[in-house]
Formats: structure tokens, sequence, C-alpha cells
């Protein structure tokens, strides 16, 4: 995570309200949250059009209702990379200098580095640590659309590590003693997490998402996009086949993590939390647990936040999921 130092009242003013801004290959996702007498408030919740980060960056306007003093922003980042890293560090120390960092994730300095302490190692064991990087442009791209005025950008990371802290405010206290997977999955990426008793063991990110699906559908039945994502969501019709031909490489790769982590931790992972837009259509969860062979469980990232149901446009509360990483990344903010 990258943030920008503010003094103590600003820093006060940015915990108490922030919004969230996710911005994803369809659409960009936004949550503004509040904290009340120590309890998290939903103020807001939108789907704005996406931002092209091919074209020059140009002023990114929120809806009056949904702005708050300062902003989380994550994104999905093609050449972003997030990783766990393990290395022998100074008793004393609980990071790494920047080159080290690079080498690691093996980036250029054409990138923003930063890494957070897991678990240190004992005696001459390496430690672990939840590295990231993001390349410069895009950040010189995020923060020149939010150059001046409200929100002013607090913090930037990969939407597939905010995400993992909306579900542990979501559903954390429920997986504090196991081992479990956590699958976002989107238009054309799909980020993966496992953790254990509540802290990161493994991260990835896999080029899967909707679109591969509907394009799989499509060619195997004539169909155009638009009836192939209709029958993506239609659980009446079997379309095992294809899903299973699709996904075999993705649920490979998540597999041989699976395999690893079980035999790293001796012990077996024991649920699959999926989230993300994909996550909506009943007939690919149900194929995903059928091939790694758990149970998968949907979850919300409004889970222990207060929300006003009169808040929500007809339908949102369903879309919820889609929002994990804009939430999650407001989350992060406050607990900073």
């Amino acid at each position: 995570m990258i943030k920008k130092t503010k003094s103590e009242k600003e820093t006060q003013r940015r915990f108490a309200d922030l919004v969230g801004i996710d911005f994803a290959t369809t659409a960009t996702k936004v949550a503004r949250l509040k904290m009340a007498k120590g309890e998290m408030v939903l103020a807001g919740l939108d789907l704005l059009p996406a931002v092209d980060f091919g074209a020059p960056a140009s002023r990114f306007e929120l809806p009056r209702s949904i702005v708050s003093n300062y902003g989380c922003l994550s994104y999905t980042g093609r050449d972003a990379v997030a990783r766990m890293v393990n290395t022998q560090l100074p008793a004393d120390d609980d990071g790494l200098a920047e080159e080290k960092l690079r080498e690691l994730l093996n980036v250029t300095e054409e990138y923003r580095v930063s890494a957070r302490l897991v678990r240190r190692g004992r005696g001459r064991q390496d430690s672990s640590l939840l590295a990231a990087a993001i390349p410069s442009d895009d950040v010189r791209f995020m923060l020149n659309m939010f150059a001046a005025g409200a929100p002013a950008p607090a913090s930037l990371e990969i939407s597939g590590l905010s995400f993992i802290s909306a579900f542990l405010h979501a559903r954390g206290a429920e997986c504090s003693e196991s081992s479990v997977c956590l699958l976002e999955a989107g238009e054309s990426i799909s980020h993966f997490a496992f953790l254990d008793k509540g802290e990161v063991a493994l991260v990835g990110k896999v080029p899967f998402g909707a679109k591969h699906l509907r394009s799989k559908l499509a060619e195997d039945l004539g169909v155009d996009d638009e009836l192939a994502a209709s029958i993506l969501s239609d659980r009446s019709i079997n379309i095992s086949s294809s899903l299973s031909s699709v996904l075999d490489p993705f649920v490979k790769q998540l597999s041989i993590s699976k395999d690893f982590i079980e035999r790293h931790l001796g012990r077996r992972v024991s649920k699959i939390y999926v989230s993300g837009g994909l996550s909506l259509m009943a007939s690919w969860s149900a194929e995903v647990g059928q091939m790694l062979q758990g149970e998968v469980v949907s979850w919300s990232p409004l889970e222990n936040i207060e929300c006003d149901p009169g808040l929500l446009a007809e339908g949102m509360s369903e879309q919820a999921t889609r929002f994990s990483a804009a939430i999650g990344a407001a989350i992060g903010g406050f607990e900073a």
C-alpha cells in the first residue's frame, strides 16, 4: 500500500470518512464508509464507467453524495505484482530496502514497491512478507485523476490485496483457527489468496474471468456474447462441459497452490470463499467447488457494516460482491 503522510488533524478526519474507489475492467466501483461510535457505516455505493488507463489522465468526478475528503484507491493492474516473498531479515528490522524488494519481486526501478511483514523467521529461518509492486506510470495516472479537490488520495493498493481486508472484516472471525482460500473473480483477471489463521500465506493472480467463459460458451453454442452471459446465469441449463473445458487450466493452477499450502501447513484448506462479479454465476461456483473438491461459500463485503436499506438502489445489494475491493480499500484506510 502506498500512503501519503498527513498531519494528526488530517488523519483524524480521514479515519472518520473514507471513499474506496476500485478501478476495474468493466466499471469503477465506489463505496463510501464512515466510522460512527466505533461502528462502520455504509454511506454510499455506486457503479461508475470504467477508466481507460491508455488515455491521458483527466479529473475523476464522483457524485456529490459519495465524495469524502480522502479516498483509498485500488485497481486490478495488468502489470501490477503481488506476491509472498521469503528472505532473511535483521532482528531489529521489519522491512526491506526498495532495491532488495524489487529484486525479490523481479521488477525494475519503474515500479513502486511496498511490503508488510507477515511472519518473522526464527534463527536462520526466512521471514515472510506480503509484497506488492505497481508501475510508476499507473501510480502517476491515478494520482493525476485526483490532483486537486476532494477526495485526496490517501492510499493506493492492488485490488487483489484490498479485497482481503473486506473478507477479514466480514468473515475473519469464522476462520481465525483454520486455513481457507479466497477467490476474487472478475471480468478478465482473478485473484486468489490462501489464509492461515487470519494471516496471508499465499497470493496469486490468474488471467481468467467472465469473458473467457462467455467466449467459450458462445463458441460451443453458436450464440452471441449477450446470450452467452444470460445462459451462464441460468441455473436450469446444463453447461458443465463448456465450463469444465475452459476452467481446467485455471483450476489446475489453483489446485497446485492449494496442495502446496496444505503440505506446507500440514492441514486442509477447509473452505473456498468466492467473490467478484463471476461469483454471481451459480454454475461457475458449483463447478469450481466440484473441481477443487471443497466447499464453496459466497460472502458479502457489506457483512458487519451498518447499512440503511433505503440507501441502496434496487438490485445493488445483490451486486455487493463486486464491491469487495472498493470496500476493502476503505477498510484498510481505517485500519492503517
